[in-house]
């Protein structure tokens, strides 16, 4: 399971961050949030572990991020990230943390939840968001998941033997085998199929494989 939370991290990132490239500019502190609920299969055998992932978008500089927190009323459940990741793109700032979990042998609820943020001044602003997903997923096998997503997109992610992210995003037409990818990634080492509901309220990972054949 380390392997597959440290293989997950940099692909979250780049599918969540792409969905906010095109928000419009606003004079709150907080302009937009979006949250992914992930299901990460280790193993083709058993239920997938679950996440939240909460992104949102900033107006002032983001360095300035001291912490925020993530809270859903009707179960009562509440997150506080003292330090958040942070990024830019497109002139843009975002705070996020994609590893907010429930307590052991709990679910992420479903519905409304708030995220509160504060900046280092001691200034806040407050906005909300909805997870939602089909609850079959908390028991499923990777080979079933897709029967419990609507729509999903079919990526893939490859990276090398430390974990770093070489490509993410759609398969090449000329990948179909793995030694196809290799020859494009001389050094990758791992994929893993990455299938994504649209707005990104569902991410589903499925378990690592290696690209090359152990002598």
């Amino acid at each position: 399971m380390k392997i597959s939370k440290f293989l997950f991290l940099p692909v979250l990132a780049t599918i969540l961050s792409l969905s906010f490239f095109s928000c419009s500019e606003s004079e709150a502190d907080v302009v937009s949030a979006s949250a992914s609920t992930v299901f990460d299969f280790s193993d083709n055998e058993n239920p997938p572990s679950q996440r939240l992932a909460v992104f949102f978008q900033v107006t002032n500089e983001v360095q300035r991020t001291e912490s925020f927190t993530v809270s859903h009323a009707d179960s009562g459940y509440s997150w506080i990230v003292a330090k958040p990741g942070i990024f830019t793109g497109m002139n843009k700032n975002y705070a996020y943390s994609v590893n907010l979990n429930a307590p052991e042998g709990e679910e992420i609820p479903t519905g409304n939840y708030s995220v509160t943020y504060k900046d280092a001044a001691g200034n806040e602003d407050s906005i909300t968001f909805a997870v939602n997903y089909k609850t079959e997923l908390l028991s499923s096998t990777a080979e079933k998941c897709r029967e419990f997503l609507v729509n999903p997109i079919e990526n893939v992610a490859v990276y090398d033997d430390g974990g770093e992210l070489l490509f993410m995003g759609k398969a090449k037409s000329s990948w179909k085998t793995n030694e196809a990818i290799l020859k494009d990634y001389k050094l990758a080492y791992t994929k893993r199929i990455c299938y994504v509901t649209p707005g990104n309220t569902v991410i589903c990972m499925m378990p690592s494989e290696k690209l090359k054949t152990e002598n």
